[in-house]
């Protein structure tokens, strides 16, 4: 068949894509009705097709050999031992559910800005689908993958709606478990967290936040240090915590958390008696501790799960929720008695 770009050759998926500055997925979408896709994209990719001539019946195997069966989570590279069993057991659930149905998975880490890895994939054809494995403010990955019209579903908030999204309820969670703190007398809770640019931490903060206000009690925010971004800036802020007359120490992570516990243990200072402490996550960490810290209790598995299967979905053409969001449990033990 000739067409129109020039040649004998048949033209290729490989060539629509080219000629019109998308992907290969992003045609195979197109054509197929499946998979998140704009309809002016998609307009765009039909018109093309019949401008030249490419019949749908014609591409069917071409379309086949697009699908790699392959999707990746993506991860930033992990510098804190905390946060390795967050994205470890993500992978677990996200491996289970794409192995039970016909795919396997890539996992790629990077800076948390440079989507370049991300981009040669895609460019590549070498993954259907993308998770990512947590989200920022004005989040670069799910940005670009937007841009690509890649299906992507996020383990985590952003407040762009049109992304799918699966998160646990960081700020129910945290706003529960203040709650329970302040029935209990303990007025003057100190949060110390970090103000980056991860969603879950802002999350989890405004948690506090909203059980002060659902109380009807004011935050001293004297009390509040969100610049624990070293273990020294963490440390220096327990002493100042310390000679403030302090109920309880509610901790933002369990990195954060892991180091409050080895200063007040520097110190001699007795647990629960002379210092409550709690952690809005649960980890392996702090189970070594020698008194068991009260806090919230997240299933990581079953979120990779989730997200795996809203993705499985979404490349089988289904329709998806927008966000589904997951329970948690408030696990009360010995450090706040």
């Amino acid at each position: 068949m000739k067409d129109s770009i020039g040649g004998n050759k048949k033209m290729t998926i490989h060539d629509v894509a080219d000629q019109l500055g998308v992907s290969i997925s992003t045609v195979s979408r197109a054509i197929s009705g499946k998979g998140r896709i704009s309809s002016a994209t998609r307009k765009k990719v039909l018109d093309f097709i019949e401008a030249h001539d490419y019949h749908p019946n014609g591409i069917a195997k071409s379309l086949a050999q697009a699908k790699t069966n392959n999707i990746a989570m993506i991860i930033p590279e992990v510098k804190e031992v905390v946060a390795f069993p967050f994205f470890y057991m993500c992978m677990c659930g996200i491996n289970e559910v794409a192995q039970a149905r016909g795919y396997d998975m890539f996992v790629v880490t990077t800076s948390g800005k440079d989507t370049t890895r991300v981009k040669r994939l895609i460019d590549n054809n070498k993954v259907d689908g993308i998770i990512l494995g947590n989200t920022h403010k004005n989040d670069v990955f799910a940005r670009f993958l937007k841009s690509r019209n890649f299906p992507f579903v996020t383990i985590g908030s952003l407040e762009d709606d049109s992304v799918v999204q699966v998160d646990h309820d960081n700020k129910g969670a945290c706003r529960d478990l203040t709650t329970i703190l302040l029935s209990r007398k303990l007025r003057r809770i100190a949060y110390m967290g970090k103000a980056d640019n991860l969603i879950v931490n802002e999350e989890r903060y405004e948690g506090y936040l909203q059980a002060y206000k659902d109380n009807e009690l004011k935050v001293d925010m004297s009390l509040v240090s969100r610049d624990n971004m070293t273990d020294a800036m963490t440390r220096k802020n327990v002493d100042e915590l310390l000679k403030m007359n302090v109920d309880c120490i509610l901790c933002q992570d369990d990195a954060v958390c892991n180091v409050v516990l080895q200063e007040l243990r520097s110190r001699d200072i007795a647990i629960p008696e002379q210092m409550r402490v709690a952690s809005c996550h649960n980890s392996k960490v702090l189970d070594s501790y020698y008194i068991s810290i009260s806090s919230l209790k997240f299933d990581n598995t079953e979120i990779g799960r989730t997200a795996c299967n809203i993705l499985m979905d979404m490349l089988d053409g289904k329709e998806v929720p927008g966000k589904t969001q997951l329970d948690y449990e408030v696990v009360l033990k010995e450090s706040t008695k």
